[in-house]
């Protein structure tokens, strides 16, 4: 499947300072139901489709759980620090919200439902500015791939390195330009 196929979305983001951490959040109109959203939002073998991790279980209830770095093979300084790739489901309110904590990131995922959608409203908060563009265009990739998941589309994988066939470049370019405008 081509990025042309994918689900089309607008680069839309907002960024704000907290202080000493930062906000990054994206919102998108899915034409989806929320049990479907949720369904590819918590099931580990739907979630490894569209996020940047590999959850080694479903994300329906909290707790700890590994959440190593999609597609990427362990290396020797995970392999000997394995509590890199750990992660915390800190929230799960089926068909509302998910909240993980991920690499000392915390991540938030919304669902509202419309008469005929879902709004999705992804927020992480981190701590370098730096990276606001890189993870938005990485989040992007990631809601157009949930989008096409939770709608039954066979969607690649566009994480990591898979990304920048997809258009990251690209995207890290205008969320730069819209942050630093």
């Amino acid at each position: 499947m081509s990025a042309s196929l994918l689900p089309q979305h607008p680069i839309e983001a907002q960024l704000s300072n907290l202080g000493s951490r930062w906000l990054l959040v994206l919102e998108r109109t899915l034409p989806n139901a929320p049990q479907e959203i949720w369904s590819a939002l918590t099931q580990r073998d739907q979630v490894s489709r569209w996020a940047p991790f590999d959850p080694d279980r479903d994300l329906t209830e909290t707790g700890s759980v590994a959440l190593p770095e999609a597609g990427r093979e362990e290396s020797a300084d995970e392999a000997e620090n394995p509590d890199e790739s750990i992660g915390t489901v800190v929230t799960v309110a089926p068909q509302r919200m998910l909240s993980l904590v991920w690499g000392g990131d915390a991540i938030d995922i919304e669902l509202a439902p419309t008469a005929s959608a879902t709004i999705v409203r992804l927020s992480h908060t981190f701590d370098d500015r730096a990276n606001a563009s890189s993870y938005a265009a990485g989040w992007h990739l990631c809601l157009t791939a949930l989008d096409g998941v939770a709608s039954g589309l066979d969607v690649p994988r566009i994480v990591g390195e898979d990304a920048q066939l997809h258009g990251w470049d690209a995207l890290q370019e205008k969320y730069d330009e819209l942050f630093s405008g």
